[in-house]
């Protein structure tokens, strides 16, 4: 690669751009606005607020994740589980980072307080 794609690449990488169309694109096809331009500058106003914290899942795909993790379908899902299961679902590398580092799930987690954990991370 010859300088200037490198310096591009590198660039792109820093700022997150790539993240930021795809976030912004999954979204607009997931809510598909009628305001497509409305859409994307108030969401755009939200991001440089809130990072990329995107909630675009409902409560059934949600209880759909935990039901995957919840291998002996007990009811509950394991620490290390749950961190997987939403780390599957983080929609960007800051909330990777939150979720990796956090302190505050429990040995071990049912649906209500996975769909809090949810909320608090990824929403």
């Amino acid at each position: 690669m010859n300088y200037k794609v490198e310096s591009a690449d590198e660039y792109l990488r820093r700022n997150r751009i790539m993240e930021l169309f795809e976030d912004l694109c999954t979204k607009a096809s997931y809510i598909q606005p009628e305001n497509l331009e409305e859409f994307f500058v108030d969401d755009l106003k939200i991001k440089q607020k809130q990072g990329f914290i995107t909630p675009i899942f409902t409560k059934a795909e949600i209880q759909n994740i935990f039901e995957l993790f919840d291998l002996k379908r007990d009811g509950y899902i394991t620490q290390e589980n749950c961190r997987k299961a939403l780390l599957t679902i983080a929609s960007s590398q800051k909330q990777q980072e939150i979720i990796e580092a956090t302190k505050v799930i429990d040995e071990k987690v049912d649906i209500n307080r996975f769909q809090r954990l949810v909320e608090q991370f990824l929403g």
